[in-house]
């Protein structure tokens, strides 16, 4: 009987497709190209929502945040909720999560990932355990220089090394930046690396394969990092992401109500004018952030956040030599992504949230397979997050459970020139309001609806990448259009998943 290979998940947070070098080569990731050098770089990976939590769970489930019901950053996700992990335990692997979770909300006193739970050292000194199917977890949660970033495993492995979380923790302004002065040994991207390779060490005792899951906080804002990472990159080498005068005037009016608002205000605080007549509700929209727009700023933030990048590749290296060292990096796939990726200042925009662009909806992917039959190549099989579950019990040899969502990808993750989908959903609900979008992307347009029907946007991904022209409206595409809405109608249909077994004709 062939031997069940390893899976190793390595996840970062909120950083956009074309922040790794093997997208981009002005980002320094030598470890992940040269995973990239002998495995498949995908061109067309989406997130199923562009928000922390309801993205993190599709991973974690296999359904799209409409059916797992974890539609936006906040909302509680249940405890005995069915998990890939979970799956994969109960038929023979040892399962971890290492780092970053987030599944449950980090700012709702009661929740296990949020004060005073996460703050309470007895606790995470003895408990590594099971969480959502992962028969191992070490745990963190936030981002850099925020108070709650100094808690849980990570803040008791702080506490234990001499080192005073309040003396490093403590800052959560989102647009500030800069140099972080916490040595590099006690950053949470080295504490993930460590946590990894002795969950990879746990995995390989227990003589069973392992399904690990190493999710590294960075590159989130706030976008502090220690040196060397702070100086690694020249700000004016780097692009500038901004918005074009008059560039919204044709899409839905909540994109011009957004960049309407004023110094210090955010929509999530103010709503967004008579765009979205909701201003009582919390909307999950990415902000305009003047304060961030002047070009030195926004080059400085970038350097910062490529330096963050390139920090957590240094680590993953040090994870990808243990398992050369332990001898099962030829019985171990690995996949490289994101959460969903972040704006930047690109349209205006930062961060991630409603507005349909690729700098948030896309992320990296990489696939590394021992057995590629196609090493080095780049593929344009569509992918999207929610595929993760079923292609991982394929993996693993596992009849996938009934209502299962997404594709199974690993005929595509072996080999360049296959494709499992011919399009992908992205999912947004910004809160509990009837108000929804949802995009629609295929192999040359992306088409963006919504539950308010007199909007949209249809963008022709091939002669206009950066989503600068609206074809909406546009005579010539109406039948495209059409088209597009037909198909995303049956996509929705076959989201239900693989249904129940039929016993009998009545």
């Amino acid at each position: 009987m062939k031997k069940r290979p390893n899976i190793l998940l390595i996840t970062t947070d909120q950083q956009r497709w074309d922040a790794v070098g093997f997208n981009n080569p002005q980002v320094k990731t030598p470890n992940l190209d040269a995973l990239a050098a002998k495995g498949i770089v995908f061109e067309k990976p989406y997130t199923p929502c562009p928000m922390c939590t309801p993205a993190r769970i599709s991973m974690l489930t296999g359904h799209y945040p409409s059916k797992h019901g974890t539609y936006v950053n906040g909302v509680e996700f249940q405890d005995n909720y069915p998990t890939i992990p979970e799956k994969l335990s109960q038929n023979g692997y040892f399962t971890s999560l290492i780092g970053k979770a987030h599944f449950h909300p980090s700012c709702l006193e009661g929740s296990f990932e949020s004060l005073p739970n996460i703050g309470n050292r007895e606790f995470f000194k003895n408990w590594s355990g099971p969480f959502h199917g992962f028969d191992y977890a070490q745990l963190t949660i936030a981002h850099t220089t925020e108070e709650n970033a100094g808690h849980m495993h990570y803040g008791l492995w702080l506490e234990e090394n001499g080192i005073k979380p309040t003396d490093y923790f403590g800052n959560t302004a989102y647009t500030d930046i800069g140099t972080w002065d916490l040595p590099e040994t006690f950053h949470p991207t080295t504490w993930t690396a460590n946590e990894t390779i002795t969950a990879i060490d746990k995995g390989i005792e227990t003589d069973q394969p392992f399904f690990l899951w190493s999710s590294f906080q960075d590159p989130h804002n706030p976008l502090f990092v220690p040196e060397p990472w702070a100086s690694l990159y020249d700000p004016d080498d780097l692009p500038y992401y901004q918005h074009k005068e008059g560039e919204h005037d044709n899409r839905p009016p909540f994109y011009n109500s957004i960049r309407d608002l004023k110094e210090g205000e955010n929509p999530s605080e103010h709503g967004c004018g008579d765009a979205l007549p909701f201003p009582e509700k919390n909307w999950m929209t990415a902000p305009r952030l003047p304060i961030m727009e002047t070009e030195e700023k926004t080059k400085k933030a970038l350097a910062l956040y490529y330096g963050m990048v390139s920090f957590v590749d240094d680590q993953i290296g040090r994870i990808v030599a243990h398992l050369e060292e332990k001898g099962v990096m030829d019985n171990t796939i690995i996949v490289f992504t994101s959460d969903h990726g972040d704006y930047m200042g690109e349209h205006g925009f930062w961060w991630k949230g409603l507005p349909a662009f690729d700098g948030a909806q896309k992320v990296p992917f990489m696939v590394y397979d021992p057995n590629c039959k196609t090493p080095g190549e780049r593929s344009d099989a569509i992918q999207s997050l929610v595929d993760l579950g079923a292609s991982f019990l394929s993996l693993a040899g596992i009849e996938p459970p009934e209502g299962i969502q997404g594709f199974d990808q690993t005929a595509a993750w072996n080999d360049a020139t296959v494709q499992a989908r011919d399009a992908a959903i992205v999912e947004l609900r910004p809160t509990e309001n009837e108000f929804m979008q949802k995009t629609f992307i295929e192999k040359q347009y992306k088409l963006v609806v919504y539950t308010k029907p007199e909007w949209g946007e249809l963008y022709d991904m091939v002669a206009d990448p950066d989503q600068y022209e609206n074809l909406w409206d546009s005579p010539d595409h109406q039948s495209v259009k059409c088209d597009l809405m037909q198909r995303l109608l049956v996509a929705e249909m076959l989201e239900e998943g693989k249904p129940k077994e039929r016993l009998m004709w009545a």
